[in-house]
């Protein structure tokens, strides 16, 4: 699948898409438009969105976007139906998935619902310089991280002003620069 092919909310599903290669992004959209990303399904991987609405007959209950160029299986919907009934390993690697998701939503859910805008960031700045091999030089706009994180641009870019002016962050068109990581990583909650 090529980058930004998209499967909308609302659709009723024909086929379950399994990652070989590549990730997409899953998110939803609310009715002002704000988006949020759930999770991230990579190699190796399916949704369980998508299983659970394949398997419940049921409309797709978000959005995914493929993030970068891949492999897929697509095995239509009454074929993953009868593989799910006869095939035990395969019903259970539907059910890990299932589990892994729910934390992750279970993780998110109380990300936005107990912490602080300063500490979500904090982490997810340490998170993606983690994800960069410890790189202090991030490459994401504040559009991308509040689609990230599920909140206001303006929100995402009052907070790093306010990191920036502590001499934590520093900011550039494009690019965020870690500049004391120690403190950063306090502000985790």
């Amino acid at each position: 699948m090529e980058p930004n092919y998209i499967i909308e909310e609302g659709q009723f599903l024909e086929f379950v898409v399994m990652i070989l290669e590549g990730t997409v992004r899953m998110y939803k959209i609310s009715a002002s438009g704000r988006e949020i990303t759930l999770y991230r399904i990579h190699s190796g991987e399916c949704c369980p969105l998508m299983t659970s609405s394949v398997l419940g007959e049921t409309e797709y209950e978000a959005t995914a976007c493929v993030e970068t160029t891949g492999l897929v299986l697509m095995v239509p919907s009454a074929i993953f139906r009868a593989w799910t009934d006869r095939y035990p390993k395969f019903r259970q690697f539907i059910f890990k998935s299932f589990a892994k998701r729910i934390v992750l939503l279970s993780s998110l859910l109380d990300s936005i619902n107990f912490k602080s805008i300063r500490g979500r960031i904090s982490e997810f700045l340490i998170q993606l310089s983690e994800q960069t091999g410890n790189s202090d030089t991030l490459y994401i706009t504040h559009d991308s991280m509040s689609v990230e994180l599920g909140t206001a641009r303006e929100v995402i870019s009052r907070t790093l002003k306010g990191l920036e002016k502590e001499e934590i962050i520093k900011l550039s068109r494009g690019k965020i620069t870690i500049a004391n990581r120690e403190t950063l990583e306090s502000y985790i909650e």
